[in-house]
């Protein structure tokens, strides 16, 4: 069974060919399909029945950027993990398309045995933040530190214990070796964190595990790519 679906959405043919080639070579890859900007992926997406995992999304593309789709993607499939190809880092940029969801941002002349690796971190746990991504979250969290939780919407010490190693980039499996409970029972803590913090996806969750201490940047990422 194929472990990772794969959509690449770029507006240059070559760039987007070639890595479709490269991709569908991984075992246990899947392009399932490949777009020259967003509306174009957007109208694929529209009456499939089998959706990719993961979008790899270039920034600048016509009819609909790497921003608006991110945007559209986020609004009609919580669930879908996106990675950001990009040919320059802009901390404006970056910071913005991280809270609209983005879980990964790569360099468009990343190595290819990166880019395979980041895209296994994102599916198996929600993201891969780079050390530049990470120095800019934590700059964003200087001077600025939401009130602590309270009420019923507050995280249960073993909430906070699986918010941590998610943010360390374990999986559930590690998780759950690692505390000794089941990986239901991770999954479980994860999708009531969610609920609780109102974070529509792990990213959201790590920005406020970050905002409020929970999890320190320095340990993220734990794991390398």
């Amino acid at each position: 069974m194929t472990a990772y679906r794969i959509a690449v959405t770029d507006d240059e043919d070559l760039f987007r060919k070639g890595l479709t080639r490269i991709l569908s070579d991984v075992d246990g890859f899947q392009v399932l399909l490949n777009a020259r900007h967003g509306r174009d992926l957007l109208d694929k997406f529209e009456g499939r029945e089998e959706l990719p995992d993961l979008v790899l999304l270039d920034l600048q593309m016509p009819e609909m950027d790497g921003v608006d789709t991110l945007r559209a993607l986020n609004k009609a499939y919580p669930a879908l993990k996106v990675v950001i190809l990009t040919s320059h880092y802009n901390a404006t940029l970056i910071l913005k398309m991280i809270e609209l969801g983005a879980s990964a941002f790569l360099a468009k002349n990343t190595p290819p045995e990166e880019l395979i690796a980041t895209i296994r971190n994102v599916v198996d746990n929600g993201f891969h933040y780079d050390s530049f991504t990470v120095k800019l979250l934590w700059e964003r969290t200087q001077g600025h530190r939401p009130p602590a939780e309270d009420g019923d919407k507050a995280l249960t010490k073993r909430e906070r214990e699986v918010l941590e190693l998610i943010g360390q980039q374990y999986t559930n499996k590690e998780i759950a070796d690692e505390l000794h409970i089941s990986p239901r029972t991770v999954e479980g803590h994860r999708n009531r964190m969610l609920e609780k913090t109102g974070s529509k996806n792990t990213v959201g969750l790590i920005l406020y595990a970050i905002e409020r201490g929970i999890v320190e940047l320095e340990n993220v990422p734990k794991k390398s790519a």
